[in-house]
């Protein structure tokens, strides 16, 4: 038998398939021909046996995000099932390519749960983290990294400009603060271009403290919104994207794009009033535009079409930002593209809210969404800040944009 055992190659796996009793008596009658009739047969390579009460090591924690905050960020991830412990790592150096958790510059946090705020951080530096978790088995390998930027909060006073950051590290539109105050809605009978449902001219507070877009959403803040969401993008006409206004958009795109910002940002993220849009178009003034009764081609992007008043040419939007901006420090409340707010369309301010707020009711069987503001296409009297213009809320074309505000705390 040893020399049997010596001489063929026989592995510990072999042996169990038969029984060691069973091929010890075959071995010692006929060595040879024992050792044959078992390697003629293929068998097959058994795992070795867990004992009682063995775990084994978990897999990786998922759906790790991190929230910014003044000088911290907080930490999600999922749960893992049969976890005992989770483990947070975090260094100012990304860890890809890391195989080592205990390595210079790395900080671990140990028995942690979701959600975890780590403190102490530096505002302003870029912090990546990662968790692992652990159970009876040992630790698991470490979840794919996030990333985020602790900043310090805000002053918002008016005027202020600032964004948000998002949870994937980008940020979001930049915004600015508006003043309170009160404002005559609407055009004077007197006003050159007046159309009836400018009226009656009434007094409309804003009492509620807001941030608006300091430019109209451009293609390139949509388009982190759609790829992040899987929904197509829309197109551009061939005029570029970037930091040209968004086109093509519907007021049903507009608004899914708030709700998704303010997923992003936990901030509250609409689209602005019909009456709040009014108020920052005038920035103080009682003129049909914020520059005056008139206004030219050096001051907005309208009329670029055949016979158009600033060009011949059908040759679309520019870049957000290419004119002056007005009072408040916002672009092109006038023209490039036109606006969706949040009411529907009534054809008289009677009854209408005068707090600001958007109106909602007795919009009709057909409900119609108001735009502002004109657009590259359209001549000055649809730029005038009293205008209104109105749609299906689905419809969607070459000059529809949009800008959103923010809710501020009191």
């Amino acid at each position: 038998l040893k020399e049997a055992l010596r001489c063929a190659p026989v592995t510990h796996t072999d042996i169990p398939v038969i029984g060691f009793a069973a091929w010890s008596r075959r071995v010692a009658a006929n060595p040879a021909g024992a050792y044959a009739r078992v390697v003629e047969h293929s068998y097959p390579t058994l795992a070795p046996p867990q004992l009682p009460g063995t775990v084994t090591a978990p897999g990786a924690p998922s759906g790790l995000s991190l929230t910014p905050g003044n000088a911290q960020v907080t930490a999600t991830w999922t749960a893992v099932n049969g976890a005992t412990a989770y483990n947070l790592y975090y260094a100012e150096s990304t860890f890809v390519g890391v195989t080592d958790l205990t390595g210079a510059g790395i900080t671990k946090v140990a028995n942690v749960t979701s959600p975890h705020i780590v403190t102490g951080l530096t505002n302003g530096t870029r912090y990546y983290v990662v968790v692992t978790v652990t159970n009876a088995g040992g630790e698991s390998a470490a979840s794919t990294e996030a990333s985020a930027t602790p900043r310090a909060p805000v002053t918002l006073t008016s005027g202020t400009v600032f964004r948000d950051t998002l949870k994937d590290g980008g940020q979001g539109p930049q915004m600015v603060v508006l003043p309170t105050g009160s404002f005559r809605m609407g055009s004077p009978s007197t006003e050159t271009g007046r159309y009836s449902d400018e009226g009656p001219v009434r007094t409309v507070t804003i009492s509620k403290r807001l941030a608006m877009g300091r430019y109209e959403v451009t293609f390139a803040d949509y388009d982190r919104f759609a790829e992040a969401t899987n929904r197509t993008k829309p197109g551009d006409e061939g005029w570029g994207r970037g930091r040209r206004p968004v086109i093509n958009v519907s007021q049903e795109d507009a608004k899914a794009y708030a709700t998704w910002l303010s997923t992003q940002t936990g901030k509250t993220y609409r689209l602005p009033s019909e009456s709040e849009w009014e108020y920052a178009a005038r920035a103080g003034t009682t003129t049909a535009y914020s520059f005056g009764e008139t206004i030219t081609c050096s001051q907005a992007r309208y009329g670029r079409r055949s016979g158009g008043e600033c060009s011949d040419s059908f040759d679309g939007t520019v870049a957000v930002g290419s004119f002056a901006a007005n009072a408040f420090g916002l672009y092109d409340m006038h023209g490039n593209v036109w606006e969706w707010v949040a009411d529907c369309y009534v054809n008289t301010y009677t009854g209408a809210p005068s707090d600001g707020s958007a109106r909602t009711s007795g919009c009709g069987a057909t409900v119609r969404a108001v735009l502002r503001g004109g657009s590259w296409f359209y001549n000055p009297r649809y730029l005038r800040s009293a205008f209104r213009y109105w749609l299906r809320p689905s419809f969607r074309d070459f000059d529809y944009g949009f800008r959103l505000v923010q809710d501020l705390n009191p």
